[in-house]
C-alpha cells in the first residue's frame, strides 16, 4: 500500500528529535512535521496527526465523541506535586495544608492541572475543600482562549478581572497557592519571591508512585479519524518511528549522561524504578494500565464527566488497526532492539 503525506505536529522533546532530524523516518511517507505550532486542541484541515492533551482526549471518549484515533504514545509525562507554588514566607509545606485555602489556577481543562487536583485528593483535600481562583498566570503567559468544550471550574470559583494576574494575587496575599502547568519564570531567579509548596518533591512524588503505581501521562499522539481509516499502515509506522526515536535518544542519554551533573542518576531511576513505564508506549504494561484507569476514575471523581470512560476503550481503535494488519502491540514493542543492548557507534 502506498503511503501519502503526513502532516504532523509535535513538540521538540529530546526523545522526538531523532525523528525531527531525519535519523528516524516513517518509511515511504512524506513527513511534514510542525514542531513550532501550539498544542493542538482542535484539528485544523491541514493537520493529519498531532500531540494532544490526554485529559481532553479521555473526556471526549467519556462523552462518546469519536473524531480522533489515539495511539498509546505517552509523549509527555510527569508528576504534579512539584507544581504548586507559594510565597517564600508561606507557612504551607504540604498539600494536605491546602484544606480551606485559596488556590489559583490558569486552566481547568489541562491534563497537568487535572493531575494536580488528583495529587491534592490523594493528600486528603477534595476539589471542593479549597476556594478556587482562576485567571491569567502573569503578564508573560497569556491565557489560552476558552474553547467550546473546555471545562468550567466550580461555580463558586472567583475569576480575576482583565489586567490582574494570579502571580500578583499570590504576592499580595489574595491567594495562598497557585498550581499551573509550567513553573512561573520568577521561580528560577536568585531574587524569587516564590517557592514550591512541596520542597522535597522528589521524595513525595516517589512515595506517590510507590503507593499508586501511577506515572501520570499528560499528552498522547492522535490521528484524525478519516486519515487513520484511509492509511492505517501509516498509523502503525508512526508508532514504530516514535519508538525508534525513543530508543535512539535512550541510548544517547545512557552514553552521554555526563553532559549534566546528575543525569545518570535520572537514567538509572527510569531504568530501575520506572521499568514498567519506560519506554512510554503501549497499553499492555501494568504501569500503563494503572495510569489509564486512574485518569478515567479521576475525571469522574472530580465531576468532570457524568460517567467515566472505560480505560479499555481508550486505544481500542489502535488495537483494532493492529489486529486488522495482523500485528500485536507486544510484537511492535519488541521489533526494535533494546537500546541498552544495541551495538551502535555513536
Amino acid at each position: 500500500m502506498a503511503h501519502p503525506r503526513l502532516a504532523l505536529r509535535l513538540r521538540p522533546y529530546d526523545h522526538v528529535c531523532p525523528l525531527l532530524l531525519g535519523e528516524v523516518d516513517v518509511p515511504g511517507t512524506e513527513l511534514d512535521i510542525d514542531w513550532r505550532g501550539p498544542l493542538a486542541i482542535t484539528f485544523p484541515d491541514e493537520l493529519d496527526a498531532a500531540e494532544i492533551s490526554f485529559n481532553r482526549y479521555v473526556l471526549a471518549k467519556a462523552r462518546g465523541e469519536n473524531d480522533l484515533v489515539g495511539i498509546p504514545v505517552f509523549i509527555l509525562r510527569g508528576f504534579r506535586h512539584r507544581n504548586f507554588f507559594v510565597r517564600e514566607d508561606s507557612d504551607l509545606t504540604d498539600l494536605a495544608m491546602l484544606h480551606g485555602r485559596r488556590v489559583a489556577t490558569n486552566s481547568w481543562s489541562d491534563t497537568g492541572t487535572m493531575w494536580a487536583r488528583a495529587a491534592m485528593r490523594d493528600a486528603g483535600v477534595g476539589v471542593g475543600d479549597v476556594d478556587w481562583v482562576t485567571g491569567t498566570l502573569d503578564a508573560a503567559t497569556p491565557t489560552r482562549p476558552a474553547g467550546a468544550k473546555d471545562l468550567k471550574p466550580p461555580e463558586s470559583a472567583q475569576t480575576l478581572p482583565p489586567g490582574d494576574t494570579l502571580m500578583a494575587a499570590l504576592l499580595d496575599g489574595r491567594v495562598d497557592a497557585i498550581t499551573t502547568a509550567f513553573a512561573p519564570a520568577e521561580l528560577f531567579t536568585e531574587t524569587s519571591r516564590i517557592r514550591r509548596l512541596v520542597t522535597d518533591y522528589v521524595a513525595v512524588e516517589r512515595d506517590y508512585y510507590r503507593r499508586t503505581g501511577v506515572y501520570p501521562g499528560f499528552h498522547i499522539v492522535a490521528f484524525r479519524r478519516s486519515y487513520a481509516e484511509a492509511w492505517p499502515n501509516v498509523v502503525v509506522d508512526l508508532y514504530r518511528a516514535l519508538k525508534r526515536a525513543w530508543d535512539s535518544w535512550w541510548l544517547k542519554a545512557i552514553r552521554f549522561a555526563e553532559a549534566s551533573p546528575w543525569a545518570m542518576a535520572e537514567i538509572e531511576t527510569m531504568a530501575f524504578e520506572f521499568a514498567g513505564d519506560t519506554p512510554p508506549f503501549g497499553v499492555s504494561s501494568l504501569g500503563h494500565q494503572r495510569m489509564l484507569s486512574a485518569i478515567c476514575a479521576e475525571q469522574e471523581a472530580q465531576h468532570l464527566v457524568d460517567k467515566a470512560a472505560d480505560p479499555e476503550t481508550l486505544f481500542a481503535d489502535f488495537l483494532e488497526i493492529l489486529d486488522r494488519l495482523g500485528l500485536d502491540e507486544p510484537g511492535l514493542l519488541a521489533e526494535v532492539e533494546p537500546p541498552a543492548a544495541a551495538n551502535r557507534a555513536i
